[in-house]
Parts: C-alpha cells; sequence; structure tokens
C-alpha cells in the first residue's frame, strides 16, 4: 500500500477534505485494484481506529478504506466500498 494513499486517508479522517487532485489520485488507485482484483492475493489492513472511523468492519483493508472515503466525498449512485466488497469476498481475499 502506498505511502501517499493512506496519508490521504488519514487526512480525510483528520479533515473530512481532501483535494480534487488527491480524490482523483484515490479514484485512480481504486479503480487499478478494481480492474486487477484477480490478481490480487492478500491486502494490507488498515489501523482499527481508521477502520472505526470510516464505519467499517475492524482490520478492513486500505482499499475499502480508499472506496469509504470515495464515497463520502464523491457519493455515487452504486457505493463503491459495497461494490469492494463484494469482490473481496468473490476472490477469497479477506
Amino acid at each position: 500500500m502506498s505511502l501517499e494513499l493512506t496519508g490521504l486517508v488519514e487526512d480525510f479522517i483528520a479533515t473530512g477534505h481532501l483535494s480534487k487532485i488527491e480524490l482523483d489520485f484515490l479514484e485512480i488507485e481504486l479503480w487499478e485494484t478494481l480492474e486487477h482484483i484477480d490478481e490480487i492475493t492478500s491486502l494490507t489492513s488498515a489501523p482499527k481506529n481508521i477502520s472505526k472511523k470510516l464505519k467499517l468492519k475492524d482490520n478492513s483493508s486500505w482499499q475499502l478504506c480508499t472506496a469509504a472515503v470515495l464515497d463520502a466525498a464523491r457519493p455515487q449512485e452504486i457505493s463503491r466500498t459495497v461494490k469492494l466488497e463484494k469482490l473481496i469476498v468473490k476472490n477469497s481475499l479477506f
């Protein structure tokens, strides 16, 4: 997990805000994850306090945290978090 991605998630939790460029970066990172999920063998868990603040299960992955940040900052009709959770289960990445 890139230091920049984890830092942006932590910044969002602290401030509730990210710039357009920062959000675009997270969108690209999440898109890469979704596109290549079948090639991923494991996910790195975020600390419990991060997962909790984003209203995710304890030890949720940084990718799920990224999806939750994007859902909060740029809501879509279909939640990125729900979509990614389904793919994680389908690919047994929990």
